[in-house]
């Protein structure tokens, strides 16, 4: 089974469990210990230096490094990571290139192929004018790299992409032994079929991917937003792009066979501090009794003020 949970263990002690496929620490500080991920977007609503866990049940969790990618795998699945140092100024087409192409060399040499969850955290995302902004670089040479790995846009794994206020890129990714399958939301363009006003290249990633793992079927649902057809909706408004960004969750529940209490985890983006207690009054009388990360972070959209992603989890 794949658990997806906070933890406020130290790094010593969450690294020395043979069941840990993941750590991530979630505070503008980059940490000392390299093993653990750091995203550099802070926690809210839980004290400093806590950290996110993901572990499986069922045999011991191998650990390694390939170049400059780190990953620990268990028999069915694998979470790699791949950070380098990026500051506004960079090339930011160049550098999300280079980190895309270490980190599908390194699957690719693993037995766990199988594309299924990618995340990505990014300095300043909204910096920038038009095509010029951090987000529809990394867009670029994200898909470069994707075009020269030889996938086509159906094989896009889910996705998300945010921004924090230090320097570095951090990438993660799960895959797995067995493939997943992709899903599009009925109610928006699919975000590689965005029009050119989005970027020179249109976001890589599909709308949700649901993997069947031993006797689990699990769903990840992409970073989702206030977004109907290609249009952010409801600028300026929380309340109502949480429900717009509620009804796409559904519907991409609907579009997998799985059920509202089949989330296990949300991931909430907050992009400003102030909106936290609203947010996590909206949050919670949508999402009763389901755990919730809430984090500081920048959306890939400068007019969208939140972005929610699941992991969700039938037996």
């Amino acid at each position: 089974m794949l658990r997806n949970t906070i933890s406020s263990s130290q790094p010593a002690q969450l690294l020395a469990k043979s069941d840990l496929l993941a750590a991530l620490r979630f505070t503008n500080s980059v940490a000392t210990c390299e093993s653990v991920i750091d995203t550099r977007v802070q926690l809210l609503g839980h004290s400093l230096g806590e950290f996110e866990a993901w572990t499986v049940d069922g045999g011991l969790v191998e650990t390694g490094q390939d170049e400059r990618c780190d990953w620990r795998r268990s028999s069915h699945l694998q979470m790699s990571t791949v950070s380098a140092p990026l500051s506004q100024g960079d090339d930011f087409d160049a550098v999300a290139y280079d980190v895309y192409q270490t980190l599908l060399r390194c699957i690719d040499k693993s037995p766990h192929k199988e594309l299924v969850r990618f995340w990505n955290y990014i300095p300043n995302i909204n910096h920038g004018a038009g095509d010029s902004e951090n987000y529809k670089r990394f867009c670029s040479g994200r898909l470069r790299a994707f075009n020269e790995y030889g996938l086509g846009d159906l094989q896009f794994p889910a996705a998300s992409a945010v921004g924090h206020y230090g320097e570095g890129i951090t990438v993660y990714a799960l895959t797995a032994t067995r493939a997943g399958q992709h899903h599009a939301n009925p109610r928006q363009v699919d975000a590689f079929k965005y029009p050119r006003q989005y970027g020179p290249s249109s976001p890589s990633f599909a709308r949700a991917t649901t993997l069947n793992v031993a006797n689990q079927r699990l769903c990840f649902i992409s970073g989702t937003a206030s977004i109907l057809g290609h249009s952010s909706v409801h600028r300026g408004d929380l309340r109502l792009q949480l429900y717009t960004t509620n009804d796409n969750i559904l519907y991409l529940l609907k579009e997998t066979s799985f059920k509202r209490s089949d989330i296990r985890t949300l991931r909430v983006y907050l992009r400003n501090i102030d909106d936290y207690a609203d947010c996590k009054k909206v949050v919670e009388e949508l999402f009763p009794n389901t755990t919730v990360i809430y984090t500081h972070a920048d959306i890939c959209r400068a007019d969208l003020l939140v972005e929610i992603e699941c992991f969700c989890v039938a037996d």
